[in-house]
């Protein structure tokens, strides 16, 4: 991967950090909360949000990804658990439907 790309992708995965947390936490909350997650800097998050970015490190990519990958590993569970909770609503449906069928 070029150095152009390498920075492109490392300001989107900072940017999509910035985002996931933006509605609960606003801005500026969201960027301090990913600077703290990464140890970077409030403004070095900033400037990866403005896309300001002009080098990154080795450790500082691999911290996005770490961050990234845990973030969707997160996702994951939680969409297992609400998948879980469907699909029991779902049979129950079911079986209250059949109950009804049997009455009648």
């Amino acid at each position: 991967m070029c150095a152009d790309a390498m920075r492109d992708e490392f300001q989107n995965l900072v940017s999509a950090e910035v985002s996931a947390r933006r509605d609960r936490l606003g801005l500026a909350g969201a960027f301090a909360e990913v600077a703290r997650a990464l140890g970077f800097t409030v403004r070095r998050v900033r400037a990866c949000w403005h896309h300001e970015v002009r080098a990154v490190t080795l450790a500082e990519w691999h911290a996005v990804r770490a961050l990234g990958a845990a973030r969707l590993a997160q996702e994951e569970n939680r969409l297992r658990h609400e998948d879980a909770l469907i699909r029991q609503r779902l049979e129950n449906i079911r079986q209250r439907q059949a109950a009804l069928r049997d009455l009648l």
